[in-house]
């Protein structure tokens, strides 16, 4: 019973456009290119929350797989999960091979969830971001990553983690087209640097 509940939880948290954590918008901007189509990002905080984690080294499109192991875990532990999936990258695919990029994918959980060796249950946040949405096929999702960096530099923002990437639909009910990805990246304004600090 309960993994059938759970199969259509998680379903639910794919298609409804769930954040991590309640997301509070603070700046919202447009860029004034109006030879590229509109690109719109906005400057949020996301509070604190409790994730299953599960760390990986490896290309990126087997993202899709860990997903699926972490579900899996979640499913056999009787963990609920609390919100929409997402992933961290911690490496440059231009810069890095792909065999040594890495990344964790994870599920917000109740607080008090317990990890093990293989999944790891951590504090995520509170946490200010940049964020965009990004329609269409997961693999063509690059040149939104260019756009949102020169928009966090053009704000008056550097970015200070890895990209966030949160899967808003699930791809096995949505045409790749539709799919519903939010980027984000960790940020600060400049200004915050202390005094006689440069880039």
């Amino acid at each position: 019973m309960f993994k059938k509940y759970f199969g259509l939880v998680v379903i639910t948290f794919f298609v409804l456009m769930v954040g991590c954590g309640n997301q509070k918008k603070t700046i919202t901007a447009q860029s004034t290119k109006s030879s590229q189509p509109e690109f719109t990002a906005v400057v949020e905080t996301m509070d604190s929350i409790y994730i299953a984690s599960l760390s990986k080294m490896g290309p990126y499109t087997e993202v899709g797989k860990s997903l699926g192991e972490l579900m899996d875990w979640l499913g056999k532990n009787n963990v609920m999960p609390m919100g929409a999936p997402f992933g961290i990258y911690y490496d440059d695919p231009s810069k890095i091979p792909s065999e040594s990029t890495k990344y964790e994918v994870c599920f917000p959980v109740p607080s008090g969830t317990k990890g093990n060796k293989q999944v790891m249950v951590k504090k995520f946040g509170p946490v200010q971001v940049a964020a965009t949405i990004y329609t269409g096929p997961y693999d063509k999702v690059g040149t939104v990553y260019t756009k949102l960096i020169e928009w966090i530099i053009n704000n008056k923002f550097e970015v200070t983690g890895p990209a966030h990437e949160f899967y808003l639909n699930d791809p096995s009910k949505v045409i790749a087209e539709s799919l519903k990805t939010k980027i984000a990246f960790p940020i600060k304004s400049v200004a915050e640097q202390p005094a006689g600090i440069k880039n």
